[in-house]
């Protein structure tokens, strides 16, 4: 078939089409039609070259994102719902359905996706949930799924969303995140030696200490697993990072001291992080930094709270 007839009949589809280069670090976009520059308001000379994070809307649900980034990377057909940014600041629902296609022999170099325009339907779901919120007492059921129960804390799910939104507005504003991971080791043992319930006080001491130090509005304190808390800050550089990160020491060791017993040998471990985001990096990378960072501090002789510096990697 003739190629000019493809390209025209892309160029005058309803929905929108992208095409991408997959094995960029970028997955840059190659090709946009018509529709899909009318649904976003950029020209097709503002959207050619750039990555395809540069239209990834904060609205989106991090299962989307994971779902189509794990897509690209297997070379798998993949049909999520995204919010994306528009020319003018607002974001627009989208259903992309995308997979793999071959060109000259090359089977998962490129991806094409179509998108629909699907803000009606997400709005009218989002309607029909606040309506039935209304007439049920959900503070309790929005808490428990949101909060940990022991410190009142936001819970893991939670801080995944939120760090997935924050990385994508500090990679549009090209400022730093830094991530703190805090561990205590030996827990466990802690918790099997002195009861459940001077564990979780210990807990919830612990977390109070967490609030205490990081209390800008744009800080979240997490409860990340059983032995972990996680804290993710906006705008603050490593030097910054550190500096916070040696008076959570202080405040730590003096929680520990003051609060559990020698012979039970608990330490407690800290581990940063921070990154300007970029292009081909994801907020995944900086959290797993940090925890490379937890691991040389909690391996470190001396101090039962050590800070271990650790660059940001895919």
């Amino acid at each position: 078939m003739d190629t000019q007839l493809i390209m025209a009949a892309l160029a005058e589809c309803r929905d929108g089409i992208v095409i991408t280069d997959a094995i960029s670090p970028k997955n840059r976009i190659i090709y946009t039609n018509k529709a899909f520059q009318v649904m976003t308001g950029f020209s097709e000379s503002e959207i050619i070259d750039k990555g395809s994070r540069f239209l990834l809307g904060s609205k989106t649900r991090p299962t989307a994102a994971k779902a189509f980034r794990q897509a690209l990377g297997e070379g798998a057909r993949v049909q999520v719902t995204l919010s994306s940014i528009c020319k003018d600041g607002s974001q627009k629902w989208l259903e992309v359905s995308a997979g793999p296609f071959e060109y000259k022999g090359e089977k998962k170099r490129y991806f094409i996706g179509t998108c629909r325009d699907v803000g009606e339907r997400v709005e009218a779901v989002e309607a029909l949930m606040a309506s039935e919120i209304k007439f049920e007492k959900t503070d309790v059921g929005v808490k428990i799924s949101s909060y940990d129960t022991v410190t009142s804390l936001y819970n893991r799910g939670y801080f995944e969303e939120v760090a997935e939104r924050e990385w994508m507005a500090m990679l549009r504003e090209h400022r730093p995140l830094s991530v703190f991971l805090i561990g205590l080791s030996n827990l466990a043992r802690f918790k099997e030696q002195q009861g459940i319930e001077t564990s979780n006080r210990l807990m919830a001491n612990v977390a109070s200490s967490l609030r205490h130090v990081f209390r800008r509005g744009i800080d979240l304190v997490a409860k990340y697993d059983d032995e972990r808390f996680i804290v993710i800050s906006t705008g603050m550089t490593w030097e910054e990072a550190e500096t916070m990160a040696e008076r959570l020491n202080d405040v730590i060791d003096g929680e520990l001291s003051q609060n559990v017993p020698s012979e039970a040998n608990l330490n407690g471990f800290i581990g940063v992080a921070t990154q300007i985001p970029e292009e081909g990096f994801h907020v995944d990378h900086l959290i797993k930094a940090a925890e490379h960072a937890l691991l040389k501090a909690s391996t470190h002789p001396g101090g039962s709270i050590v800070v271990a510096e650790s660059d940001c990697v895919a």
